[in-house]
């Protein structure tokens, strides 16, 4: 019985194989760009009048983030090797004076981010360096890269594996003034 479906089954493959031949059809259409942005909030000062605290709202900035986008935060915190060296938020310092810490972090709505300063001690004692001219990274990643269609490996609290894995072109960074 075995040798009479051999045949049969010989003959179906070739047809199959027969079968995916033709002309090919036109090219589908290009995908939708979706890769996220990128920008910079310069000249930020965390003070007793903005409660210390920088909001920007979205669409002020025309920036567009959907309810599904991560949005990632990065603080410039110093020079290594002759590139910016960015630390992932929440980010803590070490005080001497005031003897205590600081916490930089931030949280978003569909609407807003907000970067905010707290700490252990009183914030309006703390040292100008702490305080004064800060610069924030921001990257707004699709939720598709994240479920998926990106490297799942990349380590989101490292920003150099950030820029590699979204293709980031740090000479497109736009610059959002907090002043």
């Amino acid at each position: 019985m075995n040798r009479k479906l051999l045949p049969l089954l010989l003959l179906a493959v070739v047809a199959l194989f027969q079968s995916c031949r033709g002309p090919k059809g036109d090219p589908g259409p290009q995908g939708g760009d979706v890769l996220g942005i990128t920008f910079d909030i310069v000249k930020v000062d965390f003070t007793a009048a903005n409660e210390y605290s920088y909001t920007l709202n979205f669409k002020q900035q025309n920036i567009e983030v959907l309810p599904s986008d991560a949005v990632l935060v990065y603080v410039y915190w110093n020079d290594a090797g002759g590139l910016k060296a960015y630390r992932p938020l929440p980010q803590t310092a070490f005080l001497t004076n005031p003897n205590g810490m600081v916490t930089y972090n931030f949280d978003r709505t569909d609407n807003d981010m907000m970067i905010f300063m707290d700490g252990n001690v009183n914030l309006a004692n703390v040292a100008t360096d702490w305080t004064r001219g800060f610069e924030f990274r921001v990257v707004v990643v699709p939720s598709d890269f994240l479920n998926g269609r990106a490297n799942a490996e990349v380590d989101l609290n490292n920003y150099q594996a950030v820029v590699k894995a979204f293709n980031i072109d740090e000479s497109k960074v736009k610059k959002i003034s907090a002043q």
